[in-house]
């Protein structure tokens, strides 16, 4: 079996063969189409009358013969290109090559206007080459200018054609509920146990973190609010009245209805944060979901479902809008 640098070797020595080929019958083509015109040869007649002869008797009266020989040589490579394309399955049907291959099917038509294809030919074996490390065209000025305005097409092209299709996006979603519902049925609800899990981590961080941050101002102001329910509580009113032990008595009772609170108030927050409860926040949270994605609460759902999905094809219609060449054009030194 042959192997695979052996192929490729083959396949270069074709590639390069086929580029002599093309490059000759190109330039048979030019020189030929100009010795056609009356200019030349009444030229050619004037100065040098022997070639004048010799190219007309010699090849331009047999020039559809030498094209044809070519043409030939053309379709025989085809063949065989096409014939093991079959045999290494490189596309998906049989008959695929030769429309992937288009510009040289119509190149071997020795036609006048067709015959310019096979210069398409030539142009497609660069990149073939450059894979290869056959030619490098990449610092040259004619590569770099073709790159650029390639990019500038291809972008401004596929950004046309992006917009074009959210804008298709949005008006199916404006004029029905269907996708806003298959989101909330095939997108939301096959995924209600990630959600769940992820919300009940995302809200145990949350009150840790807003908690630890904030626990001595919260306390602060539970020990505000327990001082003025006890100055309103009458019994207490009645404890602080008593000559001597009183006030005492109800500035104890005061600390410790506060400390009582704060304490019952920290464990439960302490509690709700803590990664051992996590099946209880996940029942709260299951509840919860389950309440949201109720009936009850299906056209309130479906109408935030459907500006969610707006909003943010118009955020992504906005960044594709954005002209990145001239971004880069103004970014580089002139």
């Amino acid at each position: 079996m042959v192997s695979k640098r052996t192929r490729e070797g083959l396949g270069l020595v074709v590639d390069v063969v086929m580029l002599v080929l093309i490059v000759a019958n190109l330039t048979l083509i030019i020189v030929d189409w100009g010795f056609a015109t009356a200019f030349v040869q009444d030229q050619l007649r004037a100065f040098v009358p022997s070639v004048y002869h010799w190219y007309d008797q010699t090849i331009h009266q047999h020039f559809v013969f030498y094209d044809l020989v070519f043409v030939s040589i053309f379709v025989a490579e085809i063949l065989v290109r096409w014939g093991l394309a079959i045999y290494r399955q490189r596309y998906h049907r049989w008959f695929f090559y030769p429309f992937v291959h288009w510009y040289d099917v119509l190149g071997c038509i020795p036609v006048g206007s067709l015959r310019s294809l096979r210069l398409l030919r030539l142009i497609a074996m660069v990149p073939k080459m450059q894979r290869i490390g056959l030619v490098d065209l990449r610092d040259t000025y004619l590569y770099e200018t073709f790159a650029k305005y390639r990019d500038i097409v291809l972008e401004e092209v596929s950004d046309r054609v992006t917009v074009r299709i959210i804008n298709g996006l949005q008006n199916e979603i404006r004029g029905s509920e269907k996708v806003t519902r298959r989101i909330q049925e095939e997108v939301l609800a096959p995924q209600r146990e990630a959600l769940i899990e992820a919300l009940t981590h995302r809200l145990q961080e949350a009150t840790a973190v807003a908690y630890g941050s904030q626990q001595e101002d919260f306390q602060d102001y539970l020990d505000g609010v327990i001082a003025d329910a006890v100055d309103r509580n009458r019994e207490i009113n009645t404890i602080a009245s008593l000559p001597g032990v009183g006030k005492p008595v109800a500035n104890l009772l005061e600390r410790a209805i506060s400390d009582i609170v704060f304490n019952v108030i920290d464990r439960m927050v302490a509690d709700v944060a803590s990664l051992d409860n996590d099946r209880v926040i996940a029942e709260v949270t299951s509840i919860s979901s389950d309440a949201l994605l109720s009936p009850k609460y299906d056209d309130r759902l479906n109408r935030l479902a459907q500006s969610v999905v707006l909003q943010s094809l118009d955020v992504i219609k906005d960044h594709v809008q954005i002209r990145t060449w001239k971004a880069d054009a103004a970014s580089s030194p002139a």
